[in-house]
């Protein structure tokens, strides 16, 4: 049977959510008398989990109609009300195409490309035909220095045609660079990272302590990043084991020699444990789709791609647009490494919504599979219309959303910006507002403009990789008809995270369905968790009193061989579960 774990203040409903939202709470007005001396206003309430959670399910339809060959998918949401997502394709009907071959052995492609590129931006977009071969990405482009080997800028109208293309990015930078585009798409292309950035290596346990020996010499200006246990002859990572990892702030392991290396963390693995080791810290990455200060991206992408072995993110998305899809594309090590994206395979930072991942395969990642999340910003209020705030605060622009959270992570309400300081290289900005809820206690913001909503993660096989298989931490989305194997850690994480990570605008109007997940475990932490969990975090590692997930409804699912309970839900409401199946 169904084993459900619903504890703390997670609310278990039996209906199907399709009754209105509730309206949000109404702040009382202090009023005075004929005669009576008026008493001071009491402090504004918060607007509470429930205006918040509305306000995000405003947006679960997309504001573009899908035309001709544009992908568009709809479904009912936890909340009984339609969602749908929308990613316009490239308009390249009379625009010209263009061809290009692989450059001699050995040659840069990247001037290449560039030429090309820049004849398509002065026709109004068009048609990139890539032949078979490899490609050998050696420099940056020149149009925007410093960014990335292949570099997308200002373009609209693009195809770019790869089949049988093989791009390998061979320095220390990102791969695809794409900025301030519209309606881009790449397709085909195979793209890797030849450079030997994680290795495979066994613990010893020594009179001193304890060593990790590499299988092969360490390589020129790598570092030891991350060690993680790994089955030696499958590849695979087995669960509930501890790793350990070697942040930048730590020092680096003492070099023994050129493939012997200590450091008293390495206690955390067992003696002759074979493990996996990455080389970089959040190196740059395959994929970086990342807005200008005053640009944006827009429907953009990437189809039947093979993500070979990189250093940093498969796809990274950090863009105040909307319409980002992920499809027929696949994630896997390059033989001889463990890794294919040393950390997480697609990961969105910010992003209007419109975000489709489908019928994908990710295997060997480093970390999760799938992360969707926002930014939850610190604040600092200054004055009644006045607030300071950090973390990604350069991201905020003129006219933005802002909600305003107290310590608790309760929704205050939200103000409008209405002026923005020049931006300088700090990420700390002061920001004007115009009148409107009060944000006097508030400690956190989240900027909707940036906020993630409408989504779709469907038809995807996640098997056999070093972290979760999803976080989804954003609004009004569908996760369906998926398989999901063998992953050492949650399948399936709905969550927001103020304290330690700073991200997430909870799972609002998520519905989970039809998905098979076999062999499934939860975390290793001081509260029970499940192979599906629902959580919310305001201090590290502690459990929160009040509502931070809400509207979600998980149903038919299929879970073969759990080793943890099926579904565990905290800090949630309107919850509905129907029709799993906990058990072989």
């Amino acid at each position: 049977m169904m084993i459900v774990l619903l504890p703390l203040l997670a609310a278990c409903s039996g209906e199907d959510g399709s009754g209105p939202p509730l309206a949000p709470q109404q702040l009382d007005t202090a009023m005075a008398a004929q005669s009576v001396p008026a008493k001071p206003a009491p402090a504004p309430a918060p607007l509470g989990f429930d205006a918040w959670a509305n306000r995000l399910m405003e947006d679960r339809l997309s504001p573009k109609t899908p035309v001709g060959a544009d992908m568009s998918l709809g479904w009912v949401g936890a909340n009984g009300r339609v969602a749908n997502v929308v990613v316009r394709v490239p308009q390249t009907q009379g625009k010209p195409t263009i061809t290009i071959s692989p450059p001699a052995a050995g040659a840069d492609a990247t001037p290449v490309f560039t030429a090309a590129l820049a004849t398509l931006r002065k026709s109004g977009g068009g048609t990139l035909r890539v032949t078979a071969g490899d490609y050998r990405f050696k420099s940056m482009s020149t149009e925007a220095p410093g960014m990335g080997h292949l570099l997308l800028y200002r373009l609209n109208d693009i195809d770019i045609r790869a089949t049988g293309a093989n791009f390998l990015f061979e320095t220390n930078a990102y791969g695809v660079f794409i900025q301030d585009c519209e309606r881009v798409r790449i397709s085909g292309a195979q793209m890797r990272d030849p450079r030997p950035m994680s290795g495979t290596g066994q613990i010893q346990k020594v009179e001193s302590g304890y060593n990790l020996v590499l299988d092969a010499p360490l390589p020129s200006g790598a570092s030891i990043n991350w060690v993680q246990p790994i089955n030696q002859n499958t590849r695979t990572w087995p669960q509930t084991m501890q790793r350990t990892i070697v942040t930048p702030g730590m020092k680096q392991p003492i070099r023994i020699d050129d493939r012997t290396f200590t450091i008293p963390e390495f206690k955390n693995l067992k003696d002759w444990r074979y493990v996996s080791v990455k080389y970089e810290w959040y190196s740059p990455g395959t994929v970086y789709i990342r807005d200008s200060y005053t640009g944006v991206n827009n429907d953009i992408t990437l189809d039947s791609i093979r993500f070979g072995s990189h250093a940093g993110l498969g796809v990274l998305i950090r863009s105040r647009g909307r319409g980002f899809a992920l499809q027929n594309s696949s994630f896997a090590a390059d033989p001889g490494r463990p890794y294919s994206a040393n950390y997480d395979g697609f990961h969105v930072a910010a992003a209007a919504g419109d975000i489709l991942i489908r019928n994908n395969s990710f295997a060997n990642t480093g970390d999760d599979q799938i992360n969707l999340r926002s930014i939850i910003h610190k604040v600092a209020p200054v004055s009644a219309d006045v607030a300071t705030i950090s973390n990604e605060g350069r991201m905020i622009r003129l006219g933005d959303e802002v909600a305003f959270f107290d310590t608790n992570g309760e929704y205050l309400g939200k103000r409008i910006v209405s002026q923005v300081p020049p931006l300088g290289n700090s990420d700390t900005v002061t920001l004007t507002f115009g009148k409107g809820d009060p944000f006097d206690k508030a400690v956190f913001a989240r900027a909707i403009n940036i906020t993630p909503r409408r989504f779709a993660v469907v038809g995807n096989t996640m098997v056999d990789s070093g972290g979760h298989g999803m976080l989804i931490q954003i609004a009004n989305g569908l996760i369906q008809n998926n398989v999901i194997r063998n992953l050492p850690r949650t399948a399936i994480r709905l969550l927001t995270s103020f304290d330690p990570w700073s991200e997430g605008a909870g799972a609002i109007n998520v519905r989970v369905t039809g998905n098979t997940i076999e062999n499934g475990v939860g975390e290793m932490t001081s509260f029970a968790t499940g192979i599906i969990t629902a959580i919310g975090e305001v201090s590290s590692a502690k459990l929160p009193t009040n509502f931070l997930n809400g509207w979600l409804q998980i149903d038919n699912n299929k879970f073969t061989v759990p080793r943890a309970p099926c579904v565990t839900i905290y800090n949630t409401k309107q919850f509905v579960q129907d029709k799993n199946t906990c058990g072989t």
